[in-house]
């Protein structure tokens, strides 16, 4: 054999090989997380308001940059708009005892994988059960985080699977909030978008949650089967699947999670901008009781 076909052919094979490790790697990254911590808590200037809100977009496990790039702009007019001091970090060392009680609402935007050590995740246990507001969007309710007291006890379920086919659907979303949520009359009552829509083993609703919207599943195919990697995701959760929702902590605690917002375009829509304002508001209005 020639001397360049048989450098072709190493060539070829060593790229085949960086592939394989690199895909390797970014799946184990999705379902496992890389063990990255910080120890040092960020500075914080929060003397400008009185309402503050923290902003934690850190990645263990899957990273939507366009959609964690967006929304942290998207938070930040916000903020602007409505006198807020937002603090947005990748620093999971503020989730300490001395920091985490000086916000009215904690978001995790699209924050993923096992991004906490065991001590800052009793911190933020200890915040939520003392009262604590949270906002979850999108990835941070996938099944990257392996923490059961997080899955079962804030978000209210646990994923499954995306769509995949095709992974981005349109689809209509219904509806259901009560005046008990802000803003909820403001809100679309139908309201036709693109998502990757999250499917869950558990319905949330059953575990005591507050549905905020629900999507059709006749308005979009729920497969998640992904060709060599997964063939038992062809499945959805039937007649009532809800896409957004919050939960009624003991002790006055507040949970809302959304499953919207993969990308960043999403964080431009109008209807999604004003959700995310109203459940900041809801989550961190000490007057409005969580029921």
């Amino acid at each position: 054999m020639k001397k360049w076909l048989k450098r072709i052919l190493w060539t070829l094979f060593g790229v085949v090989v960086l592939f394989a490790i690199a895909f390797g790697a970014f799946i184990y990254k999705v379902k496992h997380g890389f063990p990255i911590y910080e120890k040092t808590p960020p500075e914080l200037d929060l003397t400008t308001t009185d309402f503050t809100v923290l902003v934690f977009s850190k990645t263990n496990g899957f990273p939507h940059s366009g959609a964690i790039t967006e929304g942290k702009s998207a938070f930040e007019n916000m903020g602007n708009s409505n006198n807020w001091s937002v603090i947005i970090t990748d620093n999971g060392a503020v989730f300490n005892e001395e920091q985490l009680p000086l916000f009215d609402v904690v978001i995790w935007n699209n924050a993923t994988g096992r991004n906490l050590t065991d001590a800052q995740r009793a911190s933020f246990k200890k915040y939520m059960e003392s009262g604590g507001s949270f906002i979850g969007i999108h990835g941070a309710g996938d099944a990257s985080h392996k923490w059961p007291w997080y899955e079962q006890n804030l978000i209210g379920a646990n994923f499954t699977h995306h769509t995949m086919n095709p992974q981005f659907q349109e689809a209509t979303m219904n509806k259901e909030c009560s005046a008990g949520f802000t803003n909820c009359d403001a809100l679309p009552q139908k309201w036709i978008r693109e998502e990757e829509w999250y499917v869950f083993t558990n319905n949330p609703r059953e575990g005591g949650a507050n549905v905020v919207y629900t999507v059709d599943e006749n308005t979009f195919d729920p497969n998640g089967n992904i060709r060599f990697l997964a063939s038992d995701k062809n499945f959805g959760m039937g007649e009532d699947h809800p896409i957004v929702w919050y939960r009624c902590l003991p002790n006055g605690g507040k949970a809302f999670y959304s499953a919207l917002g993969h990308s960043g375009a999403f964080f431009k829509e109008s209807n999604h901008l004003l959700l995310l304002e109203s459940a900041i508001k809801w989550a961190g209005d000490k007057n409005n009781v969580c029921q």
